[in-house]
């Protein structure tokens, strides 16, 4: 009984020390959108394709992706996994089978497209005076949940309404989003002072609004916000810094003239919390009010966060008698690293004082921009590429700290040195120093948009502001805008107080661009950031290297300019063209079809090599992918005798193999040279094995050659030459039945040529290895001659 279990035991040892297989996977396509469905391929990892059986495939997270189907192609050598995305996010697919190591990977399912989930609203101007123009206007548009804006497929009606009728009075109640446009476009007018909201709704999707205040006043002093870093580690305490500035109407930089005391409110973003300005939220807390010193134009204060809490805060400030920009948001987070290897700069708007000022702020951040804290106390250079125009300090930084303030001696004079920050990665930024402004009369251009499409109409505005307050124009004007190569605008005349006049204007470019509009004496900047929702690339998804006469499946889908995929407005038609058919072939056209986002498609590999796959469709550049093919060849042979007689049977046989282990059902074509075939098998068997056998015809040689090919191997051939032996030579000489001592034979025969019967037996195995024995013995006979003369030499003896 001890020596079976001991049997068991070394059988199992030897069955699990075999390798064990690892996968490698595709996703198709390459990027999936939620609501859809995609496969991923999985397949042995190697050169040889092999069976996987029994797989199993789990999701982390069932609400991003769930596994819907697993089933192997037709060839069994890749197994489909079919996934439904079900939200945008990203999930960890986990594969294992039998005879393989598990294998864990993310895939990340991206945003919906296909539908609108969101309204943008914006108010043209948003500031007024009643003692200057008036009229404004409103515009709604659509937009997908990438935030790019969205064509609408149907007709889709917004209303409009404010929170005090009274301070506004609304044109348009209701507008229309026609079908084919994304935006649409009100008028209001304010009739008194103070502050209202306009609001635009619709039936399935969330309403929004936006803010207009009117005074008869000239329009107050503007605090800006910043909040620098804009993530910090919630370990010990951390803490940013709050930066407030105080700018004037026309948003230049201005000297407070009295102390300017600024209340800052933190609340998190995610749930509601009690706003606080000096630690009444035990959670995340502003440490003291910001004041704008009397003289000065800035002021900070701190906010630190109790170790532990990670979340998403917004960070809002609330003057007396000034107007503030909008919110800003501090992230804490829960990274306990330290390093003092990696600072950035983030530089505050400086201006030309000829007295040290607060220019920015010092972090450090890791490779991803996440914070982390100083591993020792810290003195960071930032050198200047013109220390008379700004010298800054250095930056010092205590152990465990994240951040620092930054000073520096500004010049009298405006410029924009280069500077650089001595860091692990060293940070190069420009900072522009501006001279202080007196408040005049200023060109604004802005769209009434929030966002825009390239290569689409959209409303851009011009007006005047007077000391920052929205005015009227003083004289008639014909604005020029350049560049007009990736910008077009109508003509259309300023006229002699309008308040504000609309051109209908398109973006040649996607992505940002930099304008210039001068209208007379006036001359403004604007920089415009346009979208695209069309297709701006071709995304083709395959093999880092693929198998000849293996099944390949290639994924096509189109992508925008920021690389999202895109759903077909109708069915799409993309033509495919190979550089070498003989190596790849692909079909000439491939049809994306009406709201979908990708197709697959077959590629025939014939041989090994390199072939350059175009890719051409309309309105979208050229695209070239590089594929690489590979062969998978079988070790071949071919066994059979070295010699063969003249006009004799023999057999050969093929053996296939690949890394040692037979391959059985390949295709065996049979050819012979000098010999007839009496048969032969055409498929290799469970050895690998094909047999043929022939009948030499040709005197001196025989040449054998079989060509293989079947399943994922390529052709392959291989050959052998047979000899056929030549007859041998005799003389005609009479027998001697005598025993002669000079010249001693029996019956013929000299005995020296047999020597003894061991020499002879020696004798006989070489020459049957190289098949000369047959020949000889049809001859002499010699074997039954040996018989008679062992048995005359025993009559011998016994005489």
């Amino acid at each position: 009984m001890g020596i079976v279990l001991l049997g068991i035991i070394v059988f199992s040892a030897s069955a699990y020390a075999q390798t064990v297989g690892e996968f490698s996977y595709r996703i198709l396509p390459d990027k999936i959108v939620a609501n859809t469905e995609g496969v991923l391929e999985v397949y042995v990892k190697g050169d040889l394709p092999a069976k996987i059986d029994n797989l199993i495939a789990s999701s982390s997270d069932s609400h991003i992706i769930q596994i819907i189907g697993i089933k192997q192609n037709n060839d069994g050598y890749v197994t489909n996994v079919k996934i439904k995305a079900i939200n945008a996010g990203t999930a960890n697919i986990a594969l294992a089978a039998p005879g393989f190591s598990s294998h864990e990977f993310p895939i990340t399912i991206h945003s919906n497209n296909i539908t609108p989930t969101n309204l943008f609203i914006k108010t043209t101007p948003s500031t007024f005076s009643m003692k200057e123009a008036t009229q404004g206007y409103v515009s709604v548009e659509l937009a997908n949940q990438l935030g790019i804006p969205f064509k609408a497929k149907q007709d889709t009606i917004i209303t409009l309404t404010t929170t005090d009728s009274n301070i506004i009075n609304l044109k348009n109640t209701q507008l229309t989003i026609k079908q084919g446009e994304y935006f649409a476009i009100g008028q209001f007018e304010v009739k008194k002072d103070g502050s209202a909201q306009i609001s635009a709704s619709t039936m399935s999707l969330t309403a929004v609004s936006s803010a207009v205040t009117v005074s008869t006043v000239t329009t107050p002093q503007t605090i800006q916000l910043f909040v620098f870093p804009k993530k910090i580690n919630n370990f010990q305490n951390s803490y940013g810094y709050v930066i407030a500035q105080l700018h004037d109407s026309a948003g230049n930089i201005a000297f407070a003239k009295e102390d300017i005391t600024i209340p800052v409110q933190v609340t998190d973003s995610s749930k509601t919390q009690l706003p606080n300005t000096s630690g009444e939220n035990p959670l995340v807390s502003a440490n003291a009010p910001i004041v704008i010193k009397k003289g000065s134009y800035w002021g900070f204060t701190t906010v630190s966060v109790n170790t532990g809490v990670t979340s998403t805060y917004d960070v809002s400030i609330s003057p007396k008698g000034y107007m503030v920009s909008a919110d800003a948001q501090l992230q804490t987070m829960t990274l306990n690293m330290f390093a003092d290897n990696s600072a950035v700069l983030d530089l505050l708007p400086i201006i030309a004082t000829g007295q040290k000022e607060l220019i920015g702020i010092m972090h450090l951040e890791d490779t991803t921009g996440n914070p982390i804290m100083a591993a020792d106390d810290l003195q960071i250079e930032v050198v200047s590429s013109d220390t008379n125009s700004l010298s800054i300090d250095k930056a010092k930084l205590d152990k465990g700290t994240g951040a620092a303030l930054v000073f520096g001696k500004v010049g009298t004079f405006a410029n924009s040195p280069t500077l650089k920050v001595i860091t692990l990665n060293t940070q190069t930024l420009s900072a522009p120093i501006i001279t202080p402004t007196k408040e005049s009369v200023a060109l604004v251009a802005e769209p009434l948009l929030p966002k825009i499409l390239s290569n689409e109409d959209f409303p851009l505005a011009l007006y005047l502001t007077n000391a920052g307050v929205y005015s009227y124009f003083t004289t008639d004007a014909s604005p020029i805008f350049s560049p007009r190569d990736v910008f077009q605008t109508e003509s259309k005349t300023l006229q002699k107080d309008q308040s504000i006049v609309l051109f209908n204007s398109k973006s040649l470019k996607t992505g940002p661009i930099a304008l210039s509009i001068e209208a007379g004496d006036y001359a403004t900047n604007l920089s415009l950031d346009s979208s695209s929702s069309t297709p701006a690339s071709i995304s083709l998804a395959y093999p880092e290297k693929i198998i000849s006469n293996f099944g390949n499946t290639f994924s096509m889908q189109l992508l925008d300019s920021q690389q999202n995929p895109v759903f077909m407005d109708k069915d799409t038609q993309i033509k495919l063209v190979s550089s070498d058919p003989s190596i790849l072939d692909v079909p000439e056209n491939v049809v994306i079809k009406q709201s979908n986002y990708y197709s697959f498609f077959n590629v025939t590999a014939k041989q090994a090599g390199n072939a350059e796959l175009a890719v051409l469709a309309n309105d979208i550049p050229l695209s070239k992918f590089e594929v690489v093919v590979t062969s998978v060849l079988p070790t071949i042979g071919i066994i059979s005798n070295d010699y063969v007689n003249p006009n004799t049977t023999f057999e050969a046989s093929l053996t296939a193999q690949y890394n040692n282990a037979p391959m059985s059902g390949l295709k065996v074509d049979w050819n012979a040279e000098g010999a007839k075939i009496q048969s032969m098998e055409s498929i290799t068997d469970k050895d690998g094995k094909a047999k043929i056998t022939l009948l030499s015809q040709d005197p001196n040689k025989v040449n054998i050659k079989a060509t293989v090919s079947g399943g994922i191997f390529s052709t392959t051939s291989v050959d052998k030459q047979v000899t056929v032996n030549q007859p041998l030579t005799t003389q005609n000489t009479p027998a001697q039945n005598t025993l002669n001592i000079n010249g001693f034979s029996i019956f013929g025969i000299n005995p020296l040529f047999i020597v003894i019967p061991a020499g002879a037996a020696g004798a006989g195995i070489i020459l049957k290895k190289k098949n000369m024995l047959d020949g000889i013995t049809q001859k002499i006979n010699l074997l039954e001659k040996i018989s008679e003369i062992k048995e005359r030499i025993t009559t011998l003896r016994a005489k």
